[in-house]
């Protein structure tokens, strides 16, 4: 089975050098893997630089100032940055507040959108998605499924399968169970999510290097690859690989 990592982050003054991510991939049978950048920082060019360095290996999602015309979005986009990370609900500071989206849209970006179920919900994503049918918008940790979550609180999570142009990531279980790991009485927030998206519109990230203070990296790997031991091998292949080689054209590196 060919893997990856949906959601990474790496850095040189936060988190980790991409060099300790791919020791962890290695080990953990991981080939390919897209960086999301870490909040606060809008500088993108050591994620640039990376994906220069390790031709097809990697895609990432940047990050850009708020009150951004485009400009910045543009200029990444030109350095290899094919994907964006904004809010659910975001709205631009600047004189277009959807300058971000409508960007995106126009240059065929991945949209990759930390979420919660309140966000998804919301009139400002309603907007997007009525707006811009087209984009590819990926949903982030499971929709913010989060330990001890009512089924109910998670249903808008579920609705929005309806548009195609969604995707939604499958994180490591130990942001929606009780530590410690193994886990234990796992919700069925992860089966309502796959019966709801289907295995083509589901994709493992493992949230590294935060998930070290979880599970770890090869539990957040081998955790649901166990759980969804019963689904075919096709469908498998799909939510830890084949749907985020379609999404972020990422190309089968040998």
């Amino acid at each position: 089975m060919h893997i990856i990592d949906t959601h990474c982050h790496i850095g040189l003054h936060k988190y980790e050098p991409v060099e300790t991510l791919l020791f962890h991939m290695q080990r953990a049978g991981v080939d390919q893997a897209v960086f999301i950048q870490y909040m606060g920082n809008t500088d993108n060019a050591y994620l640039a630089e990376t994906i220069a360095a390790y031709p097809g290996k990697f895609a990432a999602a940047m990050l850009v100032p708020p009150d951004d015309d485009g400009s910045a979005i543009r200029a990444w986009a030109e350095q290899g940055v094919g994907g964006i990370r904004l809010a659910a609900n975001f709205r631009g500071t600047g004189s277009d507040s959807l300058a971000h989206w409508r960007t995106a849209n126009e240059l065929g970006l991945v949209v990759s959108a930390p979420s919660s179920p309140a966000s998804l919900a919301s009139a400002e994503f309603a907007e997007v998605l009525g707006l811009f049918p087209d984009l590819s918008i990926v949903i982030e940790h499971l929709g913010g499924a989060k330990p001890g979550m009512a089924p109910e609180e998670f249903e808008p999570v579920l609705v929005l399968a309806a548009h195609a142009n969604l995707t939604i990531k499958l994180p490591g279980f130990g942001e929606f169970c009780h530590l410690p790991h193994p886990f234990r009485d796992v919700p069925d927030f992860a089966d309502r999510v796959l019966e709801a998206f289907g295995p083509r519109r589901v994709m493992w990230g493992s949230d590294w290097p935060p998930v070290s203070s979880r599970e770890g990296y090869d539990s957040s790997l081998s955790f649901p690859m166990d759980y969804f031991a019963d689904l075919s091998p096709n469908e498998r292949g799909w939510i830890f690989g084949k749907t985020a080689q379609k999404v972020w054209e990422l190309a089968v590196v040998y």
